[in-house]
């Protein structure tokens, strides 16, 4: 049909260009139906064929038999190296991302397993060092596929043809050597059990019957730390073993009853060999950090430090847990798996981008780890704007959101910090089991602020709110009922509390587990008030000097007037960089004022100590905010001061 007939019957050249493609490929299709009822009658035959040959009992040919001989004559074989740590009596497997994975390697099948040890030493240990910290600070072991430890005396080729398998898997396992806390700076630390006041004995790097002088090729620094436990007293001290060996007892632990000391149980005390202390192996550690310790300088103590790692088995060792910047979320999680970590000392150590572990210890970096957790909690497992809720996800399981609770209840514990911006009826049917606040105002806080807008017309006059703009936000919430004035109050309660209460059900049933009975109502509401900071507040922290000159006055008044204009955001980001919390958990802010040139002069924040140093250079109040902004809005703030 030509081309002026076909327009009669379809007007647009469109539609009859498509026809004629149509028709035009009408024979490929054939010709592709063809050659699938040919592939068909292929495959019929062949299972022809197979079935009269099972009649005539063949055997099928081994066509891997020629690749079978050619694995066994290989010099080199490939082999699968995977990594496994071990911590808190449970082995888990590291992914790539954090310097594990599955890594496959060439290696000789002559090879014993030793060599293939120090192979996935090389592989997940790069220039000693990983993501779990220093090889040093781990015992090593090779296991097979199934994870058991291997024979030593075996080659590649013997578990090959043993096996039969195309390719071995091995996995090196990594267990953290107790007692012993290996920085960047390679501090020793010794654990010492008091219990006996009349036993005399004697410090060195090694026990009594050690004939080796120590090894006092590392640094050392002397640190004395105060821990509390049930029955007996302990101290976890770093020093080097020459210093130890050239102190007597009674200089190492005497003073004047003058010369008392009052510590907490988190608190370090860095002192010198020649440095006393006077203490009671009854009072050497209180329950209270008011009180103080004191002795008569007569009583001594005695003990090596080898001897002293089995003195107690009541003695509490401070577990160090490392994290990485950027990863807080998962490896806390991870680490808050075992029920037992409440029962324990903690201490956080930080790791940079780079690899290497952040100077900074103590208090402070506690309260930052517990505030990045819940930062990032908050952006990866929860809904609502200033007030929210937990989602459930496909990839927590039950024990994934006790571990969360029990986060939450070690950051109230330790530093008194509580995620203030889950819904208060969240949390207080949590830990009463029951909604004592108003719901319909925290709903308020769940939702966006343009539905907030619209809610709140439509409860103080129903005739001046948009109909349309109020069914869009109640069909969001699934709302099933048709509203007017007198109904829209109890309708929004149903679903705020659908929203704050009943959604997360799975995950505060996953809490209670772990938080049953362990806060008051009356506490929690006292602290969801006094941890909200607020720029009053917030001043009403700050301790400045008192010598005082008109250009530390200047400055005062510029950290004054930054306070006031900041917004909630930043007035956290202020809190975190002087204190390590987002939330007002100290009870003052010490202000101090160096003298520093222009271009050194910057906001140096001491989160351990709340103290917050300033220059005194700063001109005028523009460039006092400019120098403060650029500190609070930087991605990672770098705690080099110990």
């Amino acid at each position: 049909m030509e081309d002026e007939d076909l327009a009669k019957y379809l007007p647009s050249f469109g539609d009859r260009l498509a026809v004629k493609n149509f028709c035009r490929n009408r024979t490929a299709l054939q010709s592709h139906k063809k050659g699938l009822f040919e592939k068909l009658r292929q495959k019929q035959n062949e299972m022809k064929a197979e079935e009269n040959r099972k009649q005539k009992n063949e055997e099928p040919a081994d066509t891997s038999a020629s690749t079978s001989n050619k694995r066994r004559k290989a010099s080199h074989r490939k082999i699968e190296i995977g990594w496994l740590h071990c911590e808190g009596g449970e082995m888990k497997q590291i992914r790539a991302k954090q310097g594990g994975g599955t890594r496959i390697v060439p290696i000789a099948v002559e090879c014993g397993m030793d060599e293939v040890l120090q192979k996935g030493k090389k592989l997940f240990f790069p220039d000693g060092m990983s993501s779990k910290g220093h090889e040093s600070e781990f015992n090593f072991e090779l296991r097979d596929y199934k994870q058991n430890p291997v024979q030593q005396d075996v080659s590649i080729r013997f578990i090959y043809d043993t096996l039969c398998m195309n390719r071995l898997r091995f996995y090196v396992v990594t267990t953290a050597k107790k007692y012993v806390s290996t920085t960047d700076d390679m501090r020793k630390r010794v654990v010492i059990t008091i219990e006996d006041e009349d036993e005399e004995v004697t410090f060195g790097p090694g026990g009594p019957d050690d004939d080796n002088d120590g090894d006092d090729t590392l640094p050392y620094e002397f640190v004395l730390e105060l821990q509390p436990c049930s029955s007996s007293s302990l101290l976890v001290m770093d020093a080097p073993p020459d210093e130890l060996l050239s102190t007597s007892p009674g200089q190492l632990l005497s003073t004047s009853p003058q010369e008392q000391l009052s510590t907490s149980p988190d608190q370090q005390l860095s002192t010198s060999p020649d440095q006393q202390l006077s203490t009671s192996p009854d009072q050497l550690l209180s329950t209270s950090p008011d009180q103080q310790l004191s002795t008569s300088p007569q009583e001594q103590l005695s003990t090596s430090p080898h001897q002293l790692l089995s003195t107690s088995p009541q003695a509490s060792i401070r577990k160090v847990i490392y994290i990485h910047h950027g990863n807080c979320l998962n490896e806390l999680i991870q680490e808050f798996m075992d029920p037992a970590v409440l029962t324990q000392q903690l201490s956080f150590r930080r790791i940079l981008p780079d690899n290497s572990v952040e100077m900074g210890i103590g208090d402070g970096v506690m309260r930052d780890v517990y505030t990045a957790f819940w930062e990032e909690f908050y952006d990866r497992c929860t809904v609502g704007t200033t007030a929210k809720v937990p989602f459930i996800r496909h990839d927590f399981n039950p024990d994934t959101w006790r571990a969360i609770g029990r986060i939450l209840l070690s950051g109230f514990q330790t530093c008194q910090y509580l995620p203030i911006k889950l819904a208060l009826p969240l949390m207080e049917d949590l830990f009463h089991g029951s909604v004592c606040s108003d719901i319909l105002k925290s709903f308020m806080h769940y939702v966006s602020s343009q539905d907030m807008v619209i809610l709140k017309t439509a409860l103080e006059d129903f005739s001046k709110v948009d109909s349309t703009d109020l069914m869009d936000v109640l069909q969001a919430y699934e709302c099933r009922k048709m509203v007017n004035a007198h109904t829209l109050p109890q309708v929004l309660e149903e679903i705020a509390h659908k929203e704050l209460i009943q959604k997360p059900r799975y995950v505060v049933d996953c809490w209670k587990e772990v938080t049953r009975g362990k806060i008051s109502i009356d506490k929690l509401l006292a602290h969801y008030e006094a941890l909200k900071p607020t720029p009053r507040r917030v001043q009403g922290l700050l301790e400045f000097e008192e010598v005082t000159t008109s250009k530390r006055c200047e400055v005062e008044n510029h950290l004054r007037r930054y306070l006031r204009e900041l917004d909630d955001d930043h007035l956290g980001k202020f809190l975190r960089f002087t204190t390590g919390s987002d939330l007002i958990i100290c009870s003052k802010i010490k202000v101090i004022f160096t003298k520093m040139s222009y271009l050194s002069g910057r906001p140096i924040g001491h989160t351990c100590g709340c103290v917050l140093e300033l220059p005194e250079s700063y001109d005028n109040f523009p460039q006092f905010r400019s120098e403060f902004n650029k500190v609070l809005e930087s991605n990672i703030w770098v705690m080099d001061i110990v």
